[in-house]
């Protein structure tokens, strides 16, 4: 110790401190551009990730993709948000905190809330979303698999998205969003019957929006659906693209390859998982008929149900090509005619990214 109590270092002391404070430095360097990286990664992000405008009388059918950077769980919590009487939701699956959190804080609001959902895929939601929303676990033959949103019985969405995280934010998904209270008293109507637990039968709805056709499909409902789908498949003249999660109706696969035989280009993607299970046989039936067959890659679900037929024509919903999607779960599809060019544009971004994800 020196004279004043100071401690005395050695030469070789002091090159050790100076070596320690020079890699203290250079730590210190490279956790704050990390952190730097990280924050510009963020913002990236943020700003990369589209604004989802709700459907209104200018534009009232609206796509939207998480894989053509829409936000699902933004807009759903938005349009929730601005419910002004009531909100229906009618879902397979809902565990994502901000979708609950918003429909229990309007609840309170005093706002309408009916919730139908699948017992199993939706276990002990009613405690999250508290006493004030009206849950109703629909039991039935099959699966209550319907992905529905009213918004004070105009506004309406409905696609292939659950009110998970996982499927809002990593899956894939295609939401169609519309204005339109003729189809939202449609799904009122089937609401009631569901929550009432009566089996009553909706059949298909149909209208027309800012000049395109909309149709409107409950299943087990109507029994006409799965030749309706048949009967556009098999109008089809130039292109037929589907993404699917899963795929197990021989007679659909029959259909697009009737098409391909008749000079229609017909391209398919099916979810990977599905395209080595359930799926499997399908996609072999496809390949063998000369059809490009991908499967998804990744680890993300592709969760579609949607065709394109000759970029006019979208059909999308929560049926998957199964027989239990037509005969006994709780499902729906929509059916949109005269594809405007914006709504090809995200269509085409769409399939661009599904095309590029999958081999």
């Amino acid at each position: 110790m020196g004279m004043d109590g100071d401690k005395i270092t050695s030469p070789n002391g002091a090159a050790r401190c100076r070596h320690m404070t020079k890699k203290q430095t250079f730590q210190k360097l490279v956790v704050s551009g990390i952190t730097c990286l990280f924050v510009l990664l963020l913002s990236w992000v943020s700003q990369s990730i589209a604004p989802s405008p709700l459907p209104d009388s200018a534009h009232p059918i609206e796509l939207y993709s998480n894989q053509t950077q829409n936000d699902l769980q933004q807009t759903f919590a938005v349009a929730i948000g601005e419910a002004k009487k009531s909100v229906l939701l009618i879902i397979y699956s809902l565990t994502d905190n901000t979708i609950i959190e918003s429909l229990k804080n309007k609840s309170i609001q005093g706002v309408e809330v009916t919730v139908i959902c699948d017992p199993k895929a939706s276990r002990r939601v009613e405690r999250r979303l508290g006493p004030q929303v009206n849950t109703v676990k629909r039991f039935a033959e099959g699966l209550m698999h319907q992905k529905i949103l009213v918004i004070d019985e105009t506004l309406v969405w409905i696609g292939s998205a659950n009110m998970t995280t996982e499927s809002l934010r990593n899956h894939g998904n295609l939401v169609v969003g519309f204005e339109s209270p003729s189809l939202a008293a449609a799904i009122k109507s089937k609401a009631h019957g569901m929550e009432a637990d009566d089996d009553s039968i909706v059949l298909h709805q149909e209208t027309v929006l800012g000049g395109q056709q909309v149709e409107l499909w409950f299943l087990p409902d109507d029994t006409q659906a799965v030749n309706r789908i048949k009967q556009l498949l098999r109008a089809a003249q130039k292109s037929i693209k589907v993404a699917m999660f899963t795929w197990t109706r021989y007679d659909l696969a029959q259909e697009v390859l009737n098409a391909a035989k008749r000079g229609v280009r017909v391209e398919a993607v099916i979810d990977r998982q599905s395209g080595y299970g359930a799926s499997a046989k399908v996609v072999e039936i496809l390949q063998k008929g000369g059809l490009p067959v991908r499967l998804s890659t990744g680890s993300a679900l592709l969760h579609h149900k949607f065709a394109i037929i000759d970029d006019t024509i979208l059909i999308n919903g929560s049926a998957n090509w199964t027989k239990a999607a037509f005969t006994q779960n709780d499902d729906c599809f929509i059916i949109l005619h005269g594809i405007t060019d914006e709504q090809k544009s995200l269509l085409d971004d769409l399939w661009s990214v599904v095309a590029h994800e999958s081999r």
